[in-house]
């Protein structure tokens, strides 16, 4: 008889509420292998015991035949003594004072469970809250790991003798799928309607649950505006193809002209709003269900400037519907449904009916809601194809939270903190960084409550106790103000600051593990710079652990701070100053001049020449801002990056032709603007695609003074298609590094911020 060997293995990554359990029972099995498998905070814990040969194979499988959620990060391997096992066991999960394991997504359904939802001989059929290991809800109910339904939301539900068959069975799909419920024994829908014009005057109505979902899809056709309790928080439905319905959505939360995302049946009503290729066609049928942006289709295209759903520009944002709920409304439905965030202007996504009827009573007219608590609020998540490349520009369901696995361990544990708009949280500890869900713009109290509720999560997650927090250099951002409340409480943590949009670059830096030398074009709205004035069209020198600036653009004044950028016109006005008196600009037949009054013009001249708040900026988006009103594309914005979709969308109607001349010069380290200017201002035409063109050339001119060096583009301005597929083909002959997994706008600092800290860097600018 051939000696029999044991193995321990600890394994790390995605590998609880996934399957993974029962696939190593499987493959125990199939390889003639005893033992047990059990989880604990920091993953799963197997011991396997057998013949050499058959261990061997056991560990070459492994990997290759991951269930579809499971991701493994790591996996430590040591031989130990043979204890005798008779059998392969799955064990109950084992407690340890060490959390470290990685928390799952919420995933869409998958389509073994939307299979048996539409089987009427299934116990689940029509069921709203059907799930597997392979789908459904993690993230957003989960309080604590190891992930265990005593550790989630799901908790407060007893399952009944079927479902608890299926829980304990190795060789089912809900094995241990932590949501499983039925019609008997799980969360029911709940209806509730607005009963008067007044705010707060609702009840809730009975019924079946398909009778419910009736209810609210009646309510849709006729006009209705409909709250849904969705995996991550609400959102605010009517009917997209009912232009006042639309209108009625936008006058009521106050939302004029900012895109709505759409939420299509299936992808024949999705080609009938937008052109589809197949790797946008894939990303909208992913599991992660992200809301993604499309050009849209014609005739649709005709008729951007009127469209109600995405006014004055050529995409549109689409996603596939991805919980139970959302495949049984249509069943009821067969329209395009605007689905939007639950929530008033600048706060987080609303979680909990009580608090929707009260802010949003005004919206909404009834509300499909659930008994599940949602934990952990997450909003949906946004994606493009751009080359060919899928280009996250909100991470949050389906992605995060995200971990990434370091190469080294790291001795004290970091928190950082972010931005102040698109926020996100980066946590640094043993050998990997977790990236949290999209937490938003901090412009709120309620915002701050969100970013602190979030902070505790991951503390409560992990344990964890920042020794490091690493901030943005903007003494007036409320992240960093958190940080130094913080750091007031608790005086033996270290508090770093680093410079915005190196913490871009090094973002980038993160995800292509990089710490060596590397030019970095990082182009954005605002930033605060190591100078004290605003930055947003750096190319910088650095690496893991500083940084030089060596171009920029060529600084002008915001008139009137802030509210410059809501008003392309200010941007604008400033600049012609910068080249013509007073009275030739009052005398100029612009759009800009055209959009004040001469008082207006006199008194900003003033306050221009006296630099009486306004500061001066270096930012491409104003850049942006000020060709959209000097050509008359807009004065004012209805939402951050609407001047740049703007012209984008001039930019694919009209050719370069006619476009000849230098509009973009690159001297003594800036990038001028005065020939673009002097163009405009003497009435030439200049077309968006020759703006974008000779912005992606001045890239290069940059990029060829360092030959040798990779190319990394990051910031918000890098959302923009038509400019990233210009520079790209320039490029071709260079190392680019792009953002992969994380977004290019300020949704990335917190993971620079953080790399910046896990590369054992003392300073945070030269």
């Amino acid at each position: 008889m051939r000696a029999k060997i044991a193995k321990t293995l600890r394994i790390r990554g995605i590998v609880q509420g996934v399957g993974f359990r029962p696939y190593l029972y499987r493959l125990a099995k199939r390889y003639g292998l005893n033992g047990f498998v059990r989880n604990d905070e920091r993953g799963v814990e197997t011991v396997i015991e057998g013949e050499a040969a058959a261990l061997e194979a056991f560990l070459q499988a492994l990997s290759a035949e991951l269930p579809p959620l499971a991701r493994i990060d790591g996996m430590e391997v040591h031989e130990i003594p043979a204890a005798g096992y008779e059998s392969f066991e799955i064990l109950s999960s084992h407690s340890s004072s060490d959390k470290s394991t990685a928390v799952s997504p919420d995933i869409a359904l998958c389509d073994a469970c939307l299979a048996e939802m539409r089987d009427p001989c299934n116990r689940r059929f029509g069921h709203p809250f059907i799930t597997c290991t392979d789908c459904g809800p993690r993230y957003s109910i989960i309080r604590t790991v190891p992930y265990d339904r005593p550790n989630t939301s799901m908790a407060r539900f007893p399952m009944c003798d079927k479902c608890r068959a299926e829980y304990e069975d190795p060789a089912s799909r809900r094995y241990h799928a932590q949501p499983i419920a039925c019609p008997e024994c799980g969360p029911v829908l709940q209806f509730w309607r607005k009963t008067g014009m007044e705010k707060g005057r609702w009840e809730v109505e009975d019924g079946e649950q398909g009778s419910l979902i009736e209810k609210a899809a009646k309510m849709i056709r006729e006009g209705k505006i409909v709250a849904v309790k969705g995996l991550g928080g609400f959102h605010l439905v009517c009917d997209a193809s009912n232009a006042e319905a639309v209108a009625a959505l936008r006058r009521r939360k106050r939302r004029p002209s900012k895109p709505f995302a759409v939420m299509v049946k299936d992808l024949a009503m999705a080609r009938s709003l937008a052109q589809i290729d197949a790797g946008e066609e894939a990303l909208l049928r992913s599991k992660e269900r992200p809301i993604v942006l499309l050009k849209k289709a014609d005739p649709y295209l005709s008729a951007i400037v009127d469209d109600p759903i995405a006014p004055g520009i050529d995409r549109i944002g689409l996603m596939l519907p991805y919980t139970p709920l959302h495949h049984l409304f249509f069943d009821f439905l067969d329209v395009p449904l605007i689905a939007t965030s639950a929530n008033l202007s600048d706060e987080p996504i609303i979680r909990e009916g009580k608090e929707l009827r009260e802010k949003l009573g005004g919206v909404i007219d009834a509300v499909l809601d659930h008994n599940r608590e949602i934990v952990n609020a997450c909003d949906d998540s946004v994606a493009q194809i751009v080359a060919g490349r899928v280009q996250w520009l909100r991470v949050a369901r389906g992605i995060a939270p995200l971990t990434l696995q370091l190469d080294k361990t790291i001795d004290k544990p970091m928190l950082a903190v972010g931005g102040n708009q698109k926020n996100t949280l980066a946590l640094a500890f043993e050998s990997k960084i977790v990236l949290s869900p999209h937490i938003g713009d901090l412009g709120t109290l309620e915002a701050m409550e969100y970013f602190d509720r979030t902070v505790k999560t991951f503390e409560r997650f992990y344990d964890f106790k920042p020794q490091i927090i690493l901030c943005d250099l903007h003494p007036r951002y409320e992240s960093r103000r958190w940080a130094e409340r913080y750091k007031a409480k608790n005086p033996s943590v270290e508090l770093h600051s680093l410079q915005h949009h190196y913490a871009h670059a090094l973002a980038v830096m993160a995800e292509h593990n990089w710490r060596s030398k590397a030019l970095a074009i990082v182009w954005d709205g605002t930033g605060y710079g190591s100078d004290g004035t605003i930055w947003g069209a750096e190319a910088l020198l650095c690496d893991a652990g500083s940084f030089d600036r060596v171009a920029s653009l060529r600084p002008f004044r915001l008139l009137g701070g802030e509210r410059a950028t809501r008003e392309p016109r200010r941007v604008a006005l400033a600049m012609l100053f910068e080249l013509l008196s007073l009275e030739e600009v009052l005398a100029l037949d612009s759009p800009t001049v055209a959009a004040f009054k001469p008082r207006e013009i006199r008194l900003l001249h003033q306050a221009w020449k006296r630099g009486a708040n306004a500061p001066l900026a270096s930012s491409m988006g104003r850049l942006f801002d000020v060709f959209a009103s000097l050509t008359g594309l807009c004065q004012h914005l209805g939402y951050e990056g609407e001047s740049g979709l703007r012209l984008e969308a001039e930019a694919t109607r009209k050719s370069m032709r006619g476009d000849a001349g230098e509009l973009l010069t690159l001297r003594e380290g800036q990038i001028d603007w005065e020939p673009l200017l002097k163009r405009l201002i003497r009435g030439e035409s200049v077309s968006a695609s020759a703006f974008i063109h000779a912005l992606a050339e001045s890239i290069v001119k940059i990029a060829e003074r360092y030959p040798d060096l990779p190319v990394i583009l990051s910031g918000g301005v890098f959302q923009n298609k038509t400019l990233l597929e210009r520079v790209l083909p320039l490029l071709k002959n260079r190392e680019v590094l792009l953002p992969r997994q994380v977004a290019p706008n300020d949704g990335a600092i917190a993971l620079g911020q953080v790399w910046w800290g896990v590369s054992g860097c003392g300073a945070s600018t030269p």
